[in-house]
């Protein structure tokens, strides 16, 4: 665990997903929900300060920690000094050369656009533009879905090639649009008073949230089955290689995540809806709060897993390997 390439890997995610999660969660879920409210409150003006802060803070990481991972890669692939990989052109040849660096470029012009929409996205006043919130997505969609080029998938040949490509790119945005708006909907429930109109933002929030959390879970059960085909391939690669019982420690952690949400979306949101006296919204939102605040732990560990993971040969090489050792 000493590896600077799982570090690096493991707080680009966290970022990408983050900053994709943010501006996903704006869209679909908290200005929906601003929209409900019955009367006047604070909550939409305090938590759209919190969520511009999230999410700048969020696509600065990714700059950041994209670079960092560029510059671990560099020096991994040309086994030279730090100083060396920036100064004789290394990074510049890993940019030009490898298919690794040439998607690189592209996700750093996906971010600068996406920092250009983000001020008008991200003002107080909040974003009524469809046109807005439509490019917004997009981008933000495309920096995520574009780590499918820096994994596992990238190589593959023919239309299986393809195929487990596309399921990559599906599945991150499909973790963003989950695991990604998790933060954001803590930072909604801890924000959100007592007060009616309060009471009804979360209400709207969750209900919004837990339609676009099974749509997210459902497409993630689908992705991940074919990522895991391909990358696994059998159960001995499942069970014999670390690989495989990283892959199904990070299987594990996700069924959690789905039990917790289930909790939240048959038992919590309904009495966040349906229970007419404050001392039951006040319980019902309290219980939310911490479930979402278990399920953000939950999803980091995810990702921790995930960085760990990119750095392993996959469990069918793994296997293969370890047959011709013997």
């Amino acid at each position: 665990m000493n590896d600077p390439l799982i570090y690096a890997r493991a707080a680009h995610y966290a970022a990408t997903l983050s900053v994709a999660g943010a501006a996903f969660f704006i869209v679909f879920v908290a200005e929906p929900a601003f929209a409900a409210a019955g009367a006047p409150t604070r909550l939409p003006a305090l938590l759209r300060r919190r969520l511009a802060l999230l999410a700048w803070i969020a696509l600065l990481l990714t700059v950041v920690s994209g670079a960092a991972w560029l510059v671990v890669v560099a020096q991994s692939m040309s086994d030279s000094s730090w100083a060396e990989v920036v100064s004789e052109g290394i990074l510049w040849t890993v940019l030009a050369q490898t298919g690794f660096g040439r998607v690189w470029p592209d996700r750093f012009v996906l971010a600068c656009l996406l920092a250009g929409m983000f001020v008008p996205f991200l003002s107080a006043e909040g974003v009524k533009s469809i046109p807005i919130k439509s490019v917004v997505g997009a981008l933000a969609a495309g920096l995520v879905g574009a780590l499918a080029w820096a994994g596992h998938a990238v190589g593959g040949a023919g239309i299986e090639g393809v195929v487990h490509l596309i399921a990559d790119f599906v599945h991150l945005i499909a973790a963003a649009a989950w695991i990604g708006t998790l933060l954001p909907l803590a930072l909604l429930l801890a924000a959100a008073g007592h007060d009616p109109a309060s009471v009804a933002i979360a209400r709207v929030a969750t209900l919004r949230f837990s339609t676009v959390g099974i749509g997210s879970v459902g497409t993630l059960l689908v992705t991940g089955s074919i990522n895991t085909w391909y990358l696994a391939g059998s159960v001995s690669a499942l069970t014999e290689t670390d690989y495989g019982r990283l892959l199904l420690a990070k299987i594990a952690l996700f069924l959690v995540i789905v039990a917790i949400a289930a909790v939240n979306r048959l038992r919590l949101t309904p009495r966040l809806v349906h229970d007419a006296s404050a001392a039951g919204s006040a319980a019902a939102l309290r219980q939310l709060r911490r479930n979402t605040a278990i399920e953000v732990a939950l999803g980091a560990a995810i990702i921790a897993v995930v960085a760990v993971l990119g750095t392993s040969p996959p469990g069918f090489e793994a296997l293969i390997h370890a047959h011709h050792s013997h």
